[in-house]
């Protein structure tokens, strides 16, 4: 093959064209490469130099032969679909990478500014050596205050103190729940219950709380269960103590919800090899030293994620009989059966890859 064989014998109005788009996207890529960023200029770069090969030579013709795909009964348009397709992915794969990226930069912003706020607000001493009940909430404010009144001033011996985590609530969940006498650290957007805790357990890490007991926001357990979660951690029989309604009680939910409870316990156990009863309750009691142990990364199905880097990692844990009432107002914050279903599933597979 000369190298005058790879230039078209003629530049149709289409292969101008073609020409014309890759020359003003290189330009655009030259021109703004100060305000891109280098990842963006060479990605913009390369489909300039990919438009102006494929518009202006014969390279696109001569790959297409060798891969098979030859003139005529749409060969060359399926050669050509071919290879959009994967571009294509290769930009989808590139585009999750950098969401994902903006989404832990997002995260990190919002637990940095909680707990340097929390820091200025002298709170860390509140709960220094303390049972910590940590409550996340998302627009709970009918709910919390009456959560927060049944928080008992002491359990198992050692006081507690309560952290709500506001998790970008509009309805003043943060007002009811300092009026409530709670701490309060508030994320400025919601992220979910999951990015909620994290910040959470940060906070009482560096607080160096003795325990910390997690619940939900509203209504759903009974803080005056807490006891039962609490006291094998705090005899050392265990490091976490999960809640579990299939040992204990649950009002009756939807039927899809129920069946999904029973798969999910299953592909957990499966998956781990551990018995596990109830991998979709928050409601847990652990040793504020474990936590540094977890990689903790979901921001909404984070149940399942805790429970198997816990597993994974060889933390004691036990299961725990607990009560699951229905929420006290309002709807849940959980979404459809169906996105609930793939995105659990999402988590759990994410941390039992990891």
């Amino acid at each position: 093959m000369t190298f005058a064989s790879i230039f078209p014998p003629e530049l149709t109005a289409l292969r101008a064209t073609g020409l014309v788009i890759a020359i003003l996207i290189i330009a655009f890529a030259v021109v703004r490469r100060r305000e891109l960023r280098n990842a963006d200029v060479l990605l913009l770069l390369g489909a300039g130099v990919g438009l102006a090969l494929v518009s202006g030579t014969e390279v696109t013709d001569r790959l297409l032969s060798a891969l098979s795909f030859e003139r005529g009964n749409g060969g060359r348009i399926l050669g050509l679909a071919v290879i959009a397709i994967l571009i294509l992915f290769l930009m989808a794969l590139r585009a999750l990478s950098v969401g994902a990226r903006n989404a832990r930069q997002m995260s990190a912003v919002l637990e940095g500014i909680s707990s340097e706020q929390f820091r200025l607000d002298d709170n860390r001493s509140v709960f220094r050596n303390r049972i910590a009940v940590v409550i996340p909430a998302y627009n709970e404010a009918d709910n919390i205050g009456y959560v927060l009144d049944q928080v008992p001033a002491e359990v198992c011996g050692l006081p507690t103190a309560t952290l709500v985590v506001d998790d970008g609530s509009r309805d003043g969940t943060e007002e009811v729940a300092e009026a409530h006498g709670a701490i309060v650290a508030r994320h400025v957007v919601n992220r979910g219950g999951g990015a909620a805790l994290r910040t959470g357990y940060r906070l009482m890490v560096d607080s160096e709380a003795a325990i910390v007991v997690t619940l939900d926001a509203d209504g759903q357990h009974l803080p005056a269960e807490m006891p039962a979660l609490v006291q094998p951690v705090l005899d050392g029989e265990v490091d976490v103590a999960h809640g579990s309604r299939v040992l204990g009680h649950a009002e009756q939910n939807h039927f899809a919800r129920e069946m999904g409870i029973v798969f999910f316990n299953r592909l957990v156990s499966f998956l781990t090899g551990t018995h596990v009863t109830d991998c979709s309750n928050g409601y847990r009691a652990v040793r504020t030293g474990v936590l540094p142990q977890l990689v903790l990364k979901q921001e909404q199905f984070h149940t399942s994620e805790f429970m198997i880097e816990a597993i994974k990692r060889g933390i004691p844990a036990r299961e725990v009989p607990v009560t699951v009432e229905q929420r006290l107002h309002g709807s849940s914050k959980k979404p459809a059966v169906f996105r609930y279903g793939v995105g659990f599933s999402n988590a759990i597979m994410r941390a039992w890859l990891r």
